[in-house]
């Protein structure tokens, strides 16, 4: 895991360069080009200027004619419009860019057989080259706050996509050659698995710790083989953040953190989190560490370890291997005299039987599923082969979690509800469930801003069902009547999904279109206990 901050006089030259570069852009009118972000996706470099580009290593010229320079200031740049003026190119606008995009790039725009050649001979130095590009590309996610990182690797190009506030968005398209070597990098460099070894004609997984000016950053990869290359995700657990998010911050209400509470202080039993992919489970699993209390020992049982938490011990899960699956770390940890297990994910039937061996020998028990409402975990348990009559004692079930997130609007550039073009036809039919009162408060995404990058989005919040098991509940479990046990809950003032997105939506936070994609259409027909068809 390398460092790549520099000695304090390289970082006294780099804020000089900064400097030269913004006062070159004010003078300009125009703009520090920092990332491929900051371009067209389709112009590239120029082909005719490549070579002369690669020599000078500060400047590239882009099929569209404009110049980028780290040195905008430079001889260089007047020699690249005479040199372009001579080949009967007329040279666009020059724009002051960083010296990592010009690198970047340039890498992007090597093909040629001259240069491949060249850079297998300097194997040394390539490695060098795109680890530094795999930061660049890291730091401007994170920037960004983005969540995933998209890299699709086909036989004649790379696409790189971001996955913001939930939304994926093109940010730049590579090679092929330069996708897959930091592809290679990634996991073969990069890893805490040192013997792993990129194929990308298999599925594989790993997690990857960087640190990148001063900044400890973790991400999760994993790829899989697609026609005509493969595709590699990588998912940021860790932006180097000191300070875990509470649940409140997460978008938890107060009763449902109290509930969360309660079941953290109790001896033994299972607190489950559950919800689709990417729904924020790990987050929250953190967040509820952090909740135990730190006399407590901790094991974590994690495929791979994700966000490292000081207190506990993470055992890392190879489930390639029988002897390091879920089930026999979870079944291990317990010979380790825990007070509190963590199961990153239960997968199987195997590792189910762990969490309730667990629970009724007297441990707290925090684990995470696959299911789409806080009912259903019992539908999937029993699914998974645990029986109804097991999952309905006392010990096992404590808490049931179910969250998934929803975008909320920018304060910067939000308006009315009533005021937006686009939300008007369904106004009518929204109010007719929410009622005027409701629609009056509430606010749709606006047409974008600087504060939240022109999209309209100003970070999610979670949206969550929680479930106090209480004795009628464990009656309800024992038949698996959860269509029964929601009513109940409902009666007795239980907030599902689409209460809570209610809420939000009176609270002037979520649109309603962005309400819908997770709690499903706002409308009479969907609300009504019998379907008129």
């Amino acid at each position: 895991m390398a460092d790549i901050r520099s000695p304090s006089n390289s970082s006294k030259d780099s804020d000089d360069k900064s400097a030269i570069l913004d006062q070159f852009a004010t003078a300009t009118n125009t703009k520090v080009l920092n990332s491929q972000n900051d371009l067209d996706m389709k112009d590239k470099a120029m082909d005719e200027m490549l070579n002369w580009c690669h020599e000078q290593k500060t400047i590239v010229v882009l099929k569209s004619g404009n110049i980028l320079s780290s040195e905008p200031s430079s001889r260089a740049v007047q020699n690249c419009k005479s040199l372009l003026l001579s080949k009967g190119i007329h040279p666009g606008q020059v724009y002051a860019a960083k010296q990592s995009l010009i690198s970047l790039l340039l890498a992007s725009s090597e093909d040629d057989e001259a240069s491949r050649k060249q850079k297998k001979a300097e194997a040394s130095v390539d490695i060098s080259d795109q680890q530094k590009h795999l930061r660049d590309l890291v730091m401007e996610a994170v920037a960004q706050n983005v969540s995933d990182i998209h890299i699709q690797v086909r036989q004649t190009y790379s696409k790189i996509r971001m996955r913001q506030h939930g939304e994926l968005h093109v940010y730049a398209e590579w090679s092929e050659k330069l996708g897959r070597e930091i592809a290679s990098v990634a996991f073969n460099k990069e890893t805490d698995h040192a013997t792993s070894h990129f194929n990308p004609m298999v599925p594989q997984d790993a997690s990857m710790p960087l640190k990148i000016h001063g900044k400890d950053i973790r991400l999760r990869l994993a790829s899989v083989p697609a026609h005509g290359g493969f595709d590699m995700v990588m998912r940021i657990l860790a932006t180097g953040e000191e300070r875990t998010k509470t649940l409140e911050d997460l978008g938890y209400t107060t009763e449902q953190v109290d509930l969360i509470k309660m079941a953290l202080k109790l001896p033994f039993g299972a607190i489950i989190v559950a919800g689709p992919t990417g729904s924020g489970k790990t987050t929250t699993l953190a967040a509820c560490m952090e909740m135990v209390e730190n006399t407590a020992k901790l094991y974590s049982i994690e495929d791979p370890v994700e966000k490292v938490v000081e207190e506990a011990t993470q055992v890392p899960v190879n489930s390639e291997k029988a002897d390091r699956s879920f089930a026999s770390m979870g079944r291990a940890a317990l010979r380790m005299d825990p007070d509190v297990i963590i199961l990153g994910e239960m997968r199987d039937e195997d590792t189910a039987n762990v969490m309730v061996r667990a629970s009724i020998t007297g441990h707290l028990v925090l684990t995470t599923l696959h299911t789409n409402r806080a009912t259903a975990i019992i539908t999937r348990l029993v699914d998974m082969g645990i029986s109804p009559v097991l999952l309905s004692d006392s010990s096992v079930l404590r808490c049931l979690v179910c969250q998934r997130l929803v975008p909320k609007v920018c304060l910067g550039c939000a308006i009315p509800l009533r005021s937006s073009v686009k939300h008007e036809p369904f106004i009518a039919g929204w109010e007719a469930v929410l009622g005027a009162d409701i629609i009056n408060a509430a606010h749709a995404r606006g047409p974008g801003c600087d504060k939240c990058n022109r999209t309209g989005v100003g970070g999610r919040s979670v949206v969550a069902e929680v479930i106090w098991v209480d004795e009628e509940g464990r009656q309800f479990i024992q038949k698996c009547d959860t269509t029964s046990w929601e009513r109940y809950l409902k009666e007795n003032g239980w907030m599902d999904f689409s209460a809570r997105a209610v809420q939000l939506i009176k609270a002037g936070v979520i649109d309603p279109f962005d309400a819908e994609k997770v709690v499903g259409p706002i409308n009479t027909a969907t609300t009504s206990k019998i379907f008129k068809y």
